[in-house]
């Protein structure tokens, strides 16, 4: 019974770190190819989207280090992907960010913001800077199949995302009743074992 209850044990364990070096469900998440991958669509105010390259150096994602740019317009831009998730897990979204603002004057008037599952999950609004690093962890949903989208508005310049990445964090902490069956169960498994062990033979 102490084998059976190790081995549950270690199972557990074991999902936990393959869920965390498990693959980014997300295609094409570095822009690396000339075009732009088929998995992601676009829609919103697309007139200013585009694949650039980022001369700056940093995060050189891929050898032409290519990043999805979203330029100057009134309205959002949105770039989006389906991804499967799995309710049984929890996700971590990680995503490379720059807000490019050359004006000395103007001010700074942007809104970018992710959505997952139609959820708003991250915002930002009206910053500027170099690339900035974005983690957002414990996400779930049961919806199996859902949109991961990327808004983006800008009044002056430029946004522009890359390093995209969606993977698992670890399963999802049972619920207490379903903790409450397992113990009940493990009980009484051990508790047959012992009378098994008791009866002569």
């Amino acid at each position: 019974m102490r084998k059976l209850f190790s081995a549950l044990l270690c199972a557990v364990a074991f999902g936990a770190s393959s869920a965390e070096a498990a693959t980014n469900l997300v295609a094409d998440g570095d822009f690396s190819a000339a075009t732009l991958s088929p998995a992601w669509t676009q829609s919103g105010d697309t007139s200013a989207q585009t694949l650039g390259y980022d001369y700056s150096g940093t995060p050189l994602s891929n050898l032409f280090n290519r990043v999805f740019s979203d330029g100057a317009y009134d309205g959002f831009g949105i770039l989006g992907q389906k991804v499967d998730l799995d309710r049984h897990f929890v996700y971590k979204l990680e995503f490379d960010l720059q807000r490019y603002h050359a004006s000395q004057t103007d001010p700074v008037v942007n809104d970018s913001k992710v959505l997952l599952d139609g959820k708003v999950i991250w915002q930002q609004t009206n910053s500027g800077g170099d690339w900035t690093h974005v983690t957002v962890p414990n996400l779930w949903s049961d919806q199996g199949q859902v949109w991961l989208q990327f808004f983006n508005k800008n009044f002056f310049d430029y946004t522009a995302l890359d390093n995209v990445m969606l993977r698992p964090m670890g399963q999802v902490v049972p619920e207490p009743s379903s903790v409450m069956m397992l113990s009940l169960g493990l009980g009484m498994l051990l508790l047959a074992g012992r009378v098994k062990r008791r009866r002569p033979s």
